[in-house]
């Protein structure tokens, strides 16, 4: 009984068809990998062009328009920047801001966690 896969041609093709058929579904995955980053980045841009578009009426006068006009714009660059940066370059760049600012990247984690661990317990 021999083992190579050029004995039995059937085998063969099953083989390439399966092999094919995981490197298909690899590609999918791939391809929508990118789909929450883009959902993310759109919802963002449609809450900061309604802040926009609704600053003139928070009341607290012209701070509180600057203030949330601020706020729209870092909304916007936020979005941008899921849009043009893949998981890799996020996660480098969190490492790097990380290193620069030891401190408080360990009181943001540590606020991060207090927040989930209170959504967590609300949920229950």
């Amino acid at each position: 009984m021999s083992r190579n896969p050029l004995d039995n041609p059937e085998n063969l093709k099953d083989r390439i068809e399966d092999f094919a058929s995981r490197v298909k579904e690899k590609a999918s995955q791939r391809t929508n990998a990118g789909q929450p980053r883009e959902n993310a980045a759109a919802g963002l841009e449609r809450a900061a062009s309604t802040l926009h578009e609704r600053a003139e009426s928070i009341p607290g006068g012209p701070r509180a328009v600057n203030a949330a006009h601020r706020l729209a714009d870092g909304m916007e660059t936020t979005a941008a920047y899921l849009r043009n940066h893949d998981l890799s370059d996020m996660r480098d760049d969190l490492i790097n801001v990380c290193r620069k600012h030891p401190a408080q990247a360990l009181l943001s984690a540590a606020a991060f966690g207090f927040l989930l661990g209170s959504a967590i317990r609300r949920k229950r």
